[in-house]
This record gives structure tokens, C-alpha cells and sequence, in this order.
């Protein structure tokens, strides 16, 4: 059990730091490079993109090494024999989408449920850091209104 909390607690700690220094880098050093605003929305979405991939790579790394390795639990239901069966479970735990055909025994399940709660606070911040990017970069068009004497009568 102590090496589930302790790989647990370096997972967190690792993806939270490596979203961090991400968003960081989106929000700094990349605004010195001139693109159009379109442009700087697509490239924050897609380097956010990929530390998500990193995250839940890491997790992927995790579980085999767990299943194979320190033996702290293994998967039953669809067999995970590659480490793409790893990074697949690892993607559906990360988003919370909880599929189903895989799922982890003993102290993996620790491991699982830590990733969702991991995943649902990175998702909701990158969610939140391009909200903001976006208030900032997006140009808004006026939005056309009807005036009070334009505005047609309702059948009631």
C-alpha cells in the first residue's frame, strides 16, 4: 500500500508541475513570438494538449511498471499485454470516462482513482487557462440587438 500512496503522491506532483511549467511557458515566452490571435488559440490548445498526453503518459508508465514490476496489482477484463493498453486505461482514467473493459485490482485501484481526481483538476485548469487566453486574444464582434420600437409583438 505504501508504494501506491508514494507512487500516488509523485504522479500528482509530477503532472501538476509539468502542467505548471506549461502554462507558464504558454503564457510567457511564447507571447514574444508574433502570430495572429487565431493562431496563438490553436497552438494553446494543442501544447495543452500534449501535456495531457504527458500526464496521462506518466500514469501509463505507472501502471505497467505496477502490473509488471513492483506487482502492487494487476487488470482484469480485456487483457493489457503493450503499453498502449496501459496509456488506454490511463486515458480513460485520466478523463473519468471509466469505460469499463479494463480495470485495475489491488492497489492499482488507488493509483486509478487518484488519476481521476488528478485529471478532472488539470482538465478544469487547462479549461480555465484558455477561457482566460481567450478573453484576452479573441476580437468579439457587437452583438446585434432589437430596439425597444423594433421589437415584435408576441401572440400571447
Amino acid at each position: 500500500m505504501l508504494i501506491a500512496v508514494i507512487a500516488a503522491v509523485l504522479l500528482v506532483v509530477a503532472t501538476t508541475t509539468l502542467h505548471l511549467t506549461t502554462l507558464r511557458w504558454l503564457s510567457g515566452q511564447t507571447a514574444a513570438i508574433p502570430m495572429r490571435p487565431t493562431t496563438r488559440v490553436l497552438v494553446i490548445v494543442l501544447v495543452m494538449f500534449a501535456a495531457h498526453l504527458g500526464e496521462v503518459a506518466l500514469y501509463a508508465l505507472a501502471y505497467g511498471l505496477g502490473d509488471q514490476v513492483l506487482a502492487i496489482g494487476s487488470f482484469g477484463g480485456v487483457p493489457t499485454r503493450e503499453p498502449l493498453d496501459y496509456f488506454y486505461f490511463s486515458v480513460v482514467s485520466f478523463t473519468s470516462l471509466g469505460i469499463g473493459e479494463v480495470f485495475p485490482h489491488g492497489h492499482l485501484r488507488f493509483l486509478t482513482g487518484v488519476e481521476a481526481l488528478n485529471g478532472l483538476l488539470l482538465i478544469a485548469w487547462s479549461a480555465s487557462f484558455l477561457f482566460a487566453a481567450m478573453c484576452r486574444l479573441w476580437d468579439w464582434q457587437p452583438f446585434a440587438t432589437l430596439k425597444d420600437k423594433e421589437t415584435p409583438d408576441r401572440a400571447d
